[in-house]
């Protein structure tokens, strides 16, 4: 890599063995950004590559191609992507769902789950604020944090686990894009070199775990099991899995696109 590739780094337990060692490498500059900031660094050409949140490489596809068949997917739980509620989710009709601003792929999904799922029609999105919402997402390590509910929302939805549970599918939250106008050279090795981090971060998972896990309040097993419910490489499931994705995204889009959405940070 002649000049150092731009690469967007989130900061989020699910990406730890793509990232445990890549601060080293002399020829990448990482940027650290929340997905849904990353998603904006790429529309404006700060990055030249990253895991781009899925919905948002569909908006990006004439000037991000895919990077190889890296990805994060889960093939079961996510345990990070959680709605919390103050009631069953089959009774938030007419409720206000505060939505986190961190994520466009997670909030898609949950409006799917919402529409097709449990039949609901929320009257209003917002930012997240627990004293007010009557349910609300949270994702990556924060809703790790929170992965056990709270008194005044006992109720809590994996959504990766609702939609395999849905449509016995994984669930592709991100895909790992490159612009096009990266050199092929520069794409090879990149896409080399993430081959083998991820094969050396699964050799030492249980370091990786020990690393993380005080500060997510987790044991190293909770942590070590967490990565393993994720597959980072695509297969045929996940690209069925996409496909559906983008049609059921697309079919709900008028069921919501008349809901108040006040306060929500993109």
């Amino acid at each position: 890599m002649t000049h150092p590739i731009r690469v967007g780094r989130i900061p989020y337990l699910n990406c730890a063995l793509f990232f445990h060692e890549m601060e080293a490498h002399p020829g990448i500059r990482l940027a650290p950004l929340v997905p849904s900031a990353l998603s904006a660094a790429a529309t404006e050409g700060r990055v030249d590559a990253g895991p781009v949140p899925l919905v948002d490489t569909w908006e990006l596809e004439s000037s991000y191609a895919p990077l190889g068949d890296f990805c994060i997917s889960t093939t079961a739980k996510a345990r990070s992507v959680l709605l919390f509620s103050k009631r069953p989710f089959e009774e938030l009709h007419g409720g206000e769902i505060g939505i986190t601003g961190q994520s466009s792929t997670s909030v898609r999904l949950l409006k799917v789950m919402l529409a097709r799922v449990w039949r609901v029609r929320p009257e209003r999105f917002t930012g997240v604020d627990p004293r007010g919402n009557d349910a609300y997402l949270l994702i990556g390590d924060q809703a790790l944090l929170e992965r056990r509910g709270t008194q005044d929302h006992p109720h809590v939805a994996d959504l990766g686990e609702v939609w395999s549970q849905w449509t016995g599918l994984p669930f592709v939250f991100a895909r790992w894009v490159a612009h096009r106008n990266l050199a092929a050279p520069a794409r090879e090795e990149l896409c080399a070199y993430l081959e083998g981090t991820l094969e050396r971060g699964w050799a030492q998972l249980d370091q990786i775990a020990e690393a993380r896990a005080a500060d997510l309040h987790m044991t190293p097993g909770e942590v070590r099991e967490y990565l393993e419910g994720f597959r980072f490489r695509a297969t045929a499931a996940e690209h069925e899995a996409m496909a559906r994705f983008r049609e059921l995204d697309t079919s709900v889009r008028g069921v919501h696109a008349a809901i108040a959405e006040d306060g929500v940070k993109r």
